[in-house]
């Protein structure tokens, strides 16, 4: 696999930020996607978090483009 079909991590603690907004999973399975807002949306609706708040909470993990 090449490094750049792999998804990108974002670990709790760490200063990256990505240049884009990519949908993540969050470390309780819980997917994250941007919207038009810039804040960032559970896919059940029900939480809403901006990627600093997602970013300083959790281990993060890119889902790939459907």
């Amino acid at each position: 696999m090449s490094k750049r079909n792999r998804p990108r991590v974002w670990l709790v603690g760490s200063n990256s930020e990505p240049s884009d907004q990519p949908a993540v999973r969050d470390t309780h399975l819980r997917t994250w996607v941007p919207g038009d807002d810039g804040i960032y949306h559970s896919s059940d609706g029900w939480h809403h978090a901006t990627w600093t708040e997602l970013h300083s909470r959790f281990d993060l993990v890119e889902v790939a483009a459907a």
